[in-house]
C-alpha cells in the first residue's frame, strides 16, 4: 500500500470520526464577548434569547454550548463557562423537551460560512452584526 492511500484513508477515519461526534448534538451555540452565535443546529428562539440575558448578566468572554441527546432526553454540555452559570443555562434550557427541539424547523437567517461549516472560530472571524444576537 504506498503512501497516498494510506493518507487518505486516514483523512477519511478524522473525517468519519469528526461526524460520528456531533452525530448526538442539537446545536451548538457560540458566546464571545457577550454575543451568542448559533454555530450548528436549530435553537428555540426564546432559549437564544435566554442565553444572549445570561451572556450579558454573567458577562461572558468565551464559552460553548451544545445541547445533546442521551437516552432520550436532551442534555446541555458547556465549555470555557464557570458552574454557576452553567446551571443557570440548564435552568432555562430544561424548559424544553427533546421532542420540541427535535420538531423545530429550520431558521429563515442567512448562514455564513463558518455556520454552514459548523465551525465556530471561522463563524465569528467571518461574521456581520446579522449573525449573532447582541
Amino acid at each position: 500500500m504506498d503512501y497516498v492511500s494510506v493518507i487518505f484513508f486516514g483523512i477519511l477515519i478524522i473525517i468519519g470520526l469528526f461526524v460520528a461526534s456531533r452525530m448526538n448534538e442539537l446545536f451548538c451555540v457560540s458566546v464571545r464577548d457577550g454575543r451568542v452565535m448559533v454555530v450548528r443546529g436549530r435553537v428555540p428562539p426564546s432559549l437564544v434569547h435566554d442565553i444572549v440575558d445570561i451572556a450579558k448578566r454573567q458577562k461572558l468572554q468565551r464559552g460553548t454550548i451544545r445541547g445533546v441527546r442521551t437516552d432520550g432526553y436532551a442534555r446541555l454540555v458547556t465549555s470555557g463557562i464557570d458552574e454557576g452559570t452553567t446551571q443557570r443555562l440548564r435552568n432555562v434550557f430544561g424548559q424544553h423537551s427533546l421532542q420540541k427541539l427535535r420538531s423545530l424547523p429550520a431558521a429563515k437567517t442567512t448562514r455564513n460560512i463558518g455556520q454552514v461549516l459548523g465551525v465556530a472560530w471561522l463563524a465569528w472571524v467571518v461574521a456581520k452584526a446579522s449573525d449573532y444576537e447582541a
